[in-house]
């Protein structure tokens, strides 16, 4: 495993050295048990015993035989917290025998204090003094290597060592001498900028293993990761609140998944030492490059207390373009499209460059890349808001959601169903669930109460008296449901969850809601119900599905305690799904033209949805999606505006301007006026008035 428990430890002794000082430190340094008699450390008297030599000594001491005891003793002398390290830590190991700062002639002990304490860990940004660390660099027996490991040593968050370890980077330009601070500072900032985001110890270690037995090499292999392990909507990158026994991948330096269900199985053992992990949280959003160091995996399935340990070499989280709108890849696999897509992305450039220099090869000459994964999507949030314009079909896909939620199946091939006349299974599948009480429906509304949602006092008429019973609302009937069949999956929909007024109806509930407070979690929360007096939580096998019209209202507006708790789909028109030869009138042509001038006029969330043509074959079917549906419908959009609606018909003969006879028209108004045709009006049925709202638009013959 990649541990680097040292370095709290070694900045922790830092810390005490720089802040009790001179004297504490002779004292200490004496107590020491060295596990020898004759120390040079204490050869020179008390007033001879700096900090850097100290640091330096110690580290030394970093061997099978004495770590243990004399790291043990200096811990228990100095009074260090933090946990010594299990293992020997890889930090620099003084192989030359004069490891002090002087020879008890020349020597400063002031500069040396001095220069200490401007690089303790006590300063959040340490700035070091030029002539410091030059007077510091002249000392006899003291070199830049010997200087900067010991500055490492005491704040290994904010310098590298200049050593023989640089040397294995592929760039001759790092490899020259250091000669002064200038240098030194120049060489440590060309060597962070090819590691973006990483810690210098990170780099350090990475390094010092790559020069020691090398990592990368020309067998190394690329994988992929999601960060959403539980597929529950949450990026474990640098999650602070995780699921109980489950941490962050970026602070703990390893990787792991959850178990995939059903027939596939993730090819987790198969990353060996050296290959190298491309991580995101979604195909859009890279999080990290790392390299492994050794995987802990035994099988393709998955244990709690299995990981893949990783060296980081790139940990800045940025948009990967090239993926954005391609298909969701499944959570772990071997990394061929995306390991493109992450070699294409700025910032992550720096580290494909670094790997091909040392694998001798071309990251770009790897065979053609595999489609991204046919196989189904097994990635589910337990909140989901399904959101876009009326009309696409965001009340089916919740419905196919559930189904698939609920019964762990590949929730594309389901919403695909329509195309394939399988609709009524899905359907009839969802009735199924909802009469095993797996799949709740609700409605919100203005006047929807926490009494509807929650719980609540109600009347009800017995024997023509009127009393008052306690009830128990959908939300608390499917929650204890679930918490009563874990094992089980329940989904309630909430359609038009924005219609509702989202403080008055979840209450004090809206917390319980997410991931890390469902019972179960680590940080679980439970409430006192006002009306019962009943605890009450949520639990992890319930998923939230809400579907939001934008027409309606925008997610700017959306209540943001929800917006927060939720992760949103868009869904946009599928012209693809209408027919596209109706009758000589290009279905296809024709709802693109009108959602592109709606987009122009108004916004994108007030475009025309698919459903309103699905299904629509014939002229005359194409008339009543007009006059019932689609004109309503531009009517409540335009505010009655029959000039723009005419102008998002092309100006079409559905809408005339009528004439006004001049005595009635009032003088001083130059306004036209309009008028819809009758609905038996036989311009309904005429195919050409339809061909008129896409023309000049680019439109295949629908012949």
């Amino acid at each position: 495993m990649v541990d680097y428990t040292w370095v709290a430890w070694f900045k922790e002794l830092a810390t005490k050295i720089a802040r009790n000082g001179e004297r504490d430190l002779a004292d200490k340094a004496k107590a020491v048990d060295w596990m020898k008699d004759n120390v040079p450390l204490l050869k020179y008297g008390d007033e001879n015993i700096d900090p850097m030599s100290f640091l330096y000594f110690l580290a030394q001491k970093n061997t099978a035989k004495q770590y243990k005891g004399i790291f043990g003793s200096v811990r228990e002398v100095f009074g260090i917290a933090s946990d010594l390290p299990e293992t020997r830590p890889v930090i620099p190991v003084p192989k030359v025998p004069n490891v002090l700062f002087h020879d008890g002639k020349s020597f400063d002990p002031d500069l040396l204090w001095r220069l200490f304490r401007q690089a303790a860990p006590s300063h959040e940004m340490p700035i070091i003094q030029p002539e410091d660390f030059n007077a510091t660099l002249r000392i006899r027996n003291v070199g830049v290597k010997k200087l900067t490991q010991t500055l490492f040593l005491a704040n290994p968050s904010c310098f590298l060592p200049a050593d023989h370890i640089s040397t294995i980077l592929p760039q001759p330009e790092l490899h020259g001498d250091v000669n002064d601070h200038e240098d030194y500072v120049a060489r440590m900032g060309a060597i962070k900028r090819l590691f973006p985001g990483c810690e210098p110890y990170e780099i350090d270690t990475f390094l010092h293993t790559q020069i020691k037995r090398p990592l990368i090499t020309k067998d190394t292999d690329f994988f992929q990761i999601s960060t959403n392990v539980h597929n529950v909507g949450t990026d474990y990158w640098e999650q602070t609140d995780a699921l109980e026994s489950d941490a962050p991948f970026k602070e703990n330096h390893y990787v792991y998944t959850g178990w995939a269900g059903g027939k596939r199985k993730y090819p987790l053992k198969d990353p060996k030492r050296g290959d190298v992990i491309l991580v995101r949280y979604s195909l859009g959003e890279g999080r990290a490059i790392g390299v492994v160091e050794e995987n802990g995996y035994s099988s393709d399935g998955w244990k709690k207390e299995e990981v893949i340990s990783v060296h980081w070499i790139n940990k800045t989280s940025a948009p990967v373009d090239d993926l954005k709108n391609q298909k969701q890849s499944a959570a772990f696999t071997r990394a061929y499209r995306i390991q493109l897509a992450f070699r294409n992305t700025d910032a992550y450039k720096i580290s494909f460059d670094l790997i091909a220099r040392w694998t001798g090869g071309d990251i770009e000459s790897q065979p053609d890349p595999e489609p991204l994964a046919e196989e189904p999507d097994m990635s589910f949030s337990l909140n989901t808001i399904l959101f876009g314009p009326p009309g696409t079909g965001k009340t089916w896909e919740a419905v196919s959601y559930a189904v698939a939620i609920v019964d762990d199946k590949d929730h594309a091939d389901l919403a695909q169903a329509k195309k394939r006349k399988k609709r009524k299974n899905v359907k009839a599948r969802f009735e199924e669930l909802r009469e095993k009480r797996r799949v709740e429906f609700v409605t919100f509304h203005q006047n929807y109460t926490y009494e509807d949602f929650i719980e609540g006092i109600g009347p009800v008429l017995d024997h023509n008296d009127l009393l008052y019973e306690l009830r128990d609302g959908v939300f608390k009937r499917i929650s204890s449901h679930a918490a009563k069949h874990r094992k089980e999956r329940h989904v309630l929909i909430i359609d038009e969850i924005n219609r509702g007024n989202i403080a008055k109806i979840f209450g004090e509930l809206i917390t319980l809601i997410e991931p890390s407070k469902r019972s179960g979690a680590n940080d679980a929360a439970v409430v006192t119900l006002p009306y019962s007096q009943e605890p009450f939580s949520v639990p992890d096998n319930l998923y939230l599905i809400g579907t939001m019209n934008t027409a309606d209202r925008g997610i700017a507006l959306l209540d943001t305690a929800l917006r927060r708790r939720f992760d949103f789909i868009e869904m946009m028109p599928n012209v693809s799904l209408v027919e596209k030869n109706i009758e000589g009138v290009d279905g296809q042509a024709m709802l693109k033209a009108m959602n592109e001038r709606i987009t122009v006029y108004l916004d994108r969330e007030h475009q025309i949805g698919h459903t309103y043509l699905i299904g629509v074959q014939t002229i005359n079917g194409l008339a009543k999606a007009f006059q019932r549906r689609i004109v309503p419908l531009l009517q409540e959009y335009f505010y009655d505006d029959w000039a723009k609606i005419r102008s998002v018909l092309n100006e079409n003969p559905f809408i005339r301007e009528r004439e006004i006879e001049t005595s009635i028209r009032d003088a001083h108004s130059e306004r036209p006026v309009f008028e819809l045709l009758a609905q038996d009006d036989e311009g309904w049925m005429d195919a050409e008035s339809y061909r008129r709202i896409y023309a000049g638009e680019q439109a295949e013959d629908p012949d």
